[in-house]
């Protein structure tokens, strides 16, 4: 059985890889990869004392972010992220990039302890990515694809064409693409709790399958 170790005393310090997944949804990681150097200069924004320089607390230290994600990844953890740090070589560089995101298990984390890592952040500015979350979540459901759904959902079935639309790739973008941007919408619904979303999801990936 995975043991999965998280601060239990709502007034304990969290440790650094809980406060590097709050600061990796403030970056926008419950929706795309974000760059580690992105993820630390946020991290560094909201939890100064954690994630600066012992020497120059005005400058971020991107090793102690990076190590802190990769704990944050491990299954032991929660597996509450998913990416790297690094470029890297030769045919995996493109496909696999530096960068992070939440995995379901860390959006369902932030739900649980969010409020409690929110009281330890400086950062004024805590709304932004909420904001971003409820603004995707705002275009799928005024969509026309989730209108029809509603209306018969045993029979809906997206096109190809339209469902490229919704979910903003190319209709003939390589299967990675497609993966990512199903990735996305998959976090921001999970953070909704939404089922008829989740529903509608899972048709439009199998609509997506059967047009391949």
């Amino acid at each position: 059985m995975v043991r999965h170790t998280h601060s239990a005393d709502p007034k304990a310090r969290p440790s650094n890889r809980e406060l590097v997944v709050y600061g990796l949804e403030q970056s926008g990681g419950g929706v795309r990869r974000v760059h580690t150097e992105d993820v630390a200069l946020k991290c560094h924004e909201l939890f100064p004392d954690a994630f600066s320089w012992t020497r120059h607390p005005k400058l971020p230290d991107k090793d102690i972010v990076r190590v802190a994600l990769t704990d944050a990844r491990k299954d032991r953890y929660g597996a509450l992220v998913t990416g790297r740090a690094g470029q890297a070589r030769g045919k995996s560089a493109k496909a696999n990039p530096d960068g992070w995101m939440l995995t379901e298990a860390g959006v369902a984390f932030l739900k649980k302890h969010g409020a409690r890592l929110t009281a330890f952040a400086r950062s004024a500015d805590k709304k932004d990515h909420r904001q971003t979350v409820l603004k995707q979540l705002r275009r799928i459901k005024e969509h026309p694809l989730f209108r029809e759904y509603r209306r018969d959902p045993d029979g809906f079935y997206a096109p190809v064409g339209r469902l490229a639309e919704l979910m903003r790739c190319r209709v003939d973008a390589e299967s990675q693409v497609w993966r990512k941007r199903f990735q996305s919408a998959r976090l921001v619904i999970a953070a909704s709790e939404d089922k008829t979303l989740s529903d509608f999801l899972q048709k439009l990936e199998q609509s997506y399958q059967d047009q391949r």
